[in-house]
């Protein structure tokens, strides 16, 4: 009428608990597998990732062209002098997180292009 010892552990129960163990179990390669498959949907030919690093680049020039501009008229004493070196304090005091931006977005699309190259995707 009772189980077994041997039934108990090479049967039902156990099998079960493995089972409902190893559903629960979410290992770090299957969440990234996950994210990528998720990325990839979203944007299945990478153009939207494309497009951002662009356009973040595009900005970036904007930026290191409108520093040097500032810099250029306070060096040269060009137009209102004062103004473009408070300008000029304010843009290179944004360099740092500007710079930091950037180059996580645009590190970011080609870490992804070079894992998609890697994978054969």
């Amino acid at each position: 009428m009772w189980p077994t010892l041997k039934a108990i552990f090479t049967g039902g129960v156990v099998n079960s608990i493995e089972k409902i163990a190893l559903e629960a179990i979410d290992t770090d390669k299957e969440k990234a597998e996950a994210k990528s498959l998720f990325a990839k949907v979203l944007d299945p030919n990478g153009k939207m990732r494309r497009d951002l690093s662009r356009f973040a680049s595009k900005m970036y020039g904007f930026y290191l062209i409108s520093t040097t501009m500032l810099i250029v008229m306070v060096a040269f004493k060009i137009g209102d002098a004062e103004g473009a070196k408070v300008a000029a304090t304010m843009m290179t005091d944004l360099f740092t997180p500007i710079t930091a931006s950037w180059a996580t977005i645009v590190s970011a699309s080609f870490s992804v292009n070079l894992t998609n190259s890697v994978k054969g995707v």
